[in-house]
């Protein structure tokens, strides 16, 4: 019999990341739940509590690798499950999960799962790949249940030894809290702001856009869009590269004039960090969305780009493979090949007919995706422990 008043401890390292969990707290209380965030003390975070109605639990974490600190973080932690009793926690993110995990196991939490958003230490080197490394092995070692954020991730992480097949998830098609298909929906763009948004960024009717949005870092490969677009744009310069996002300055190691070079580009249109509510408006007026990242661990903005409509390119990469149905609603390159990317960026821009199709079937694509899909998985993982 499920114990009624689950208590449940969602986790994350920064306030940045509550945007990776909206509204999942709010479903998790109003089905019975009671719902706790831990995270650190911050006003986004407070902000997030009072509108989800979970009790805040705060934790001084931080992001980079810090012994003390981290050490500190463990102790507070073990402190809030030793007064609240958890019954289920659920951790995402790399620091919180190390800490919390360690804090769940001496706290003797009953039911610890850890979310894989990734592998970033794949792509590291030195110490820190080390490091990362071994902290996901102890997370995993220490958690009941992973759930994975997409099938290559808990393909790589069966492959690489991290988790073992027997107790890793994939919730339907993956992600890891679902796409808004209420505001990522064509339905509420009208032609008329469609037509002042063209006009304030000089984007003639005529001109063919690609877009992007996303951080201007490396592994989302912004390089190798900058490059491709550069090539299809000596041999037709009617189209734009509208690229929405702020830059990571720190995250650009490939070339350190990328931003120079998008910037003096008379073809590209850099518009920064932009309100979350006005993205779909922006990807309305795109006519093919590219992500060439190298790796990430999912990819939501290609949902988001296809339940706007709008056909998308990316890569065969960790994450972005599974974000979208190659030859269904877009199409996959191989990960740093510019010729083959510009390639598919031209046969996207010559053929209307197989833009219109792409579209259409990245409406069906996107409603694999509600968040609900992804929260009525997490709570049947959750009470697998106490039926």
């Amino acid at each position: 019999m499920t114990k009624t008043k689950l208590k449940l401890v969602i986790g994350i390292t920064s306030h940045k990341n509550t945007t990776l969990i909206k509204g999942q707290l709010a479903y998790f209380k109003n089905i019975g739940y009671k719902t706790y965030l831990l995270a650190p003390d911050h006003p986004q975070v407070h902000e997030y509590c009072n509108h989800e109605g979970c009790i805040h639990l705060s934790a001084p974490l931080e992001r980079e690798i810090s012994p003390f600190s981290d050490f500190k973080a463990i102790i507070v932690i073990y402190k809030h499950f030793k007064k609240i009793k958890p019954d289920v926690i659920n951790l995402g993110t790399m620091k919180v999960s190390l800490t919390g995990m360690i804090a769940a196991y001496f706290a003797k939490v009953p039911y610890r799962i850890y979310t894989s958003r990734g592998f970033s230490a794949l792509t590291e080197t030195g110490f820190k790949k080390i490091a990362l490394l071994a902290s996901l092995k102890v997370i995993s070692v220490l958690s009941h249940k992973v759930i994975c954020i997409s099938k290559s991730i808990k393909d790589n992480g069966i492959k690489y030894k991290m988790f073992k097949d027997n107790n890793t998830y994939v919730i339907n098609k993956g992600s890891s809290n679902g796409v808004d298909l209420n505001l990522f929906s064509n339905k509420n763009i009208n032609i008329d702001s469609k037509n002042k948004l063209r006009d304030s960024l000089n984007i003639m009717q005529n001109e063919f856009v690609f877009g992007y949005v996303g951080r201007l870092i490396d592994r989302k490969g912004i390089n190798e869009l900058y490059e491709a677009f550069n090539l299809c744009y000596k041999k037709n310069n009617s189209i734009k590269l509208l690229v929405v996002g702020p830059v990571e300055e720190i995250q650009l190691k490939k070339d350190k004039n990328i931003i120079t070079k998008l910037q003096s580009h008379p073809g590209v249109i850099l518009t920064g960090r932009i309100n979350h509510k006005d993205v779909p408006l922006h990807m309305s007026i795109m006519d093919t969305f590219v992500l060439p990242a190298w790796w990430e661990g999912f990819g939501n903005v290609l949902i988001q780009a296809a339940a706007m409509g709008v056909p998308t390119i990316s890569t065969f990469a960790l994450g972005t493979q599974d974000a979208v149905s190659d030859n269904f609603n877009g199409e996959l390159v191989p990960i740093s090949y510019v010729d083959e990317l510009e390639k598919v960026m031209i046969k996207f821009m010559e053929s209307e007919k197989l833009r219109e199709a792409y579209g259409k079937n990245g409406i069906k694509w996107s409603r694999n995706f509600e968040p609900e899909i992804i929260w009525k998985g997490m709570d049947r993982i959750y009470k697998k422990q106490f039926v």
